[in-house]
């Protein structure tokens, strides 16, 4: 069945995945979502860039071309300054700018020969400002966002949109619930409408990119 190319989501997890999934397949794209354990998607450690390259040789033989990707690995980590690891850091910072990078760098020479096409990263509200015992998670999640703003700089010209969106709240999940605990007490995005925002970035005419968004849950909404 012909398809409009391939929606790459780079960190899959429940919930708002399935959101990405579904939207964007609904779209007309082929959508390959990757985890690192196995299971119903394909499982790349990301962190690797010698993996990462065996994974788009992949794409490029059974996948349609690449359209764009959605880079949503994460690693949360929360906890006090001096009771983070050099270690810990380093693994946070590789979840979340190092899998950007290594991404980046396999997606974007595919795009520039095609002429097109879409990097969207998704941040945090700990991009924009650092809370305490968010050490480790805010300084990868302010480091994502620099990498988004050079890249959008550098290869805008390539006819590639490049974007981040700073995700200013809880998205509702079953990890959600079991991580914070009382969230369903108060405001959550939910993940049809976020990736709906998704949606509408990938598909903006290049008259009027965006290139930072920031969402977050009306007040009292549940």
């Amino acid at each position: 069945m012909s398809t409009l190319g391939t929606v790459l989501i780079a960190g899959h997890a429940a919930g708002f995945g399935d959101a990405l999934e579904a939207r964007f397949k609904a779209g007309g794209y082929t959508v390959v979502s990757v985890s690192r354990s196995a299971g119903p998607r394909w499982a790349t450690d990301l962190r690797d860039p010698q993996a990462t390259a065996r994974l788009f040789d992949a794409l490029d033989r059974n996948a349609p071309p690449l359209a764009g990707v959605v880079h949503n690995a994460m690693q949360f980590h929360r906890a006090p300054f001096l009771q983070t690891s050099a270690q810990t850091l380093q693994d946070v910072w590789q979840s979340m700018v190092l899998t950007a990078f290594n991404v980046s760098q396999q997606a974007i020479p595919r795009m520039q020969a095609a002429g097109r096409g879409c990097l969207i990263f998704s941040g945090a509200s700990g991009s924009l400002r650092a809370g305490p015992q968010f050490s480790a998670f805010s300084s990868a999640k302010f480091a994502l966002r620099g990498l988004s703003q050079a890249l959008a700089r550098e290869h805008g010209a390539d006819g590639i949109h490049v974007a981040h969106v700073v995700i200013d709240g809880l998205i509702r999940s079953q990890r959600t619930a079991q991580r914070f605990e009382g969230a369903d007490n108060g405001p959550m995005l939910e993940p049809a409408d976020l990736a709906e925002q998704y949606w509408q970035i990938f598909r903006q005419p290049p008259s009027a990119w965006t290139h930072e968004l920031d969402v977050r849950p009306m007040p009292g909404a549940h």
